[in-house]
């Protein structure tokens, strides 16, 4: 079916539905309106303002209506605030699995092949990607050294502030369906 078909289509369905909702709510008996009762208001004389000038001639100025946003939302403003971590200055030719902490990552799977294991790492974003033995990983210049049935085992090596050659292992643990 082409556009034009299904434009079609959708004009003739909505032009039957309105006709079949005319019919239906056609009645053949008459109903009265209700009978409009009409009070008379007593009109009361225009009292002396202070200054000794008539109410009229109070009346004729326009009245001048100040806004005040003061305590009010503003409506272009979207009800739920979305906190969206940036990406530091100087990443764009850094590897997306490399631009994260380790603690930033999430590990949610592992997928066993013949020859290797893939684990499965989701990002800040929710984005996944799959890591092998030997992938560089965080922000640390990790590397992936064990992939087991729970865990990964990354290897950290960074220098600290005396200058010394620093070896860290970690591991991150597979998150359950509880978040655990």
């Amino acid at each position: 079916m082409t556009r034009r078909m299904v434009r079609s289509l959708l004009v003739l369905s909505m032009a039957a539905g309105l006709v079949a909702g005319g019919i239906a709510g056609c009645s053949k008996e008459d109903q009265t309106p209700q009978p409009v009762v009409r009070k008379a208001v007593p009109k009361e004389p225009p009292k002396a303002a202070e200054g000794g000038k008539p109410a009229d001639a109070q009346a004729s100025k326009p009245a001048v209506v100040l806004y005040s946003s003061a305590g009010k939302r503003d409506p272009f403003v979207p009800f739920l605030k979305v906190e969206t971590k940036e990406v530091r200055a100087g990443n764009e030719n850094v590897p997306p699995l490399q631009r994260y902490d380790l603690g930033e990552l999430k590990f949610v799977g592992v997928i066993w092949a013949p020859k290797a294991a893939y684990a499965l790492v989701e990002d800040a974003e929710g984005k996944g990607y799959t890591v092998t033995v030997g992938t560089k990983i965080g922000r640390g210049g990790g590397v992936v050294l064990r992939i087991l049935d729970g865990e990964i085992v990354v290897k950290e090596e960074f220098r600290d502030n005396t200058g010394t050659k620093v070896v860290r292992r970690s591991s991150m643990k597979l998150q359950s369906a509880g978040g655990k």
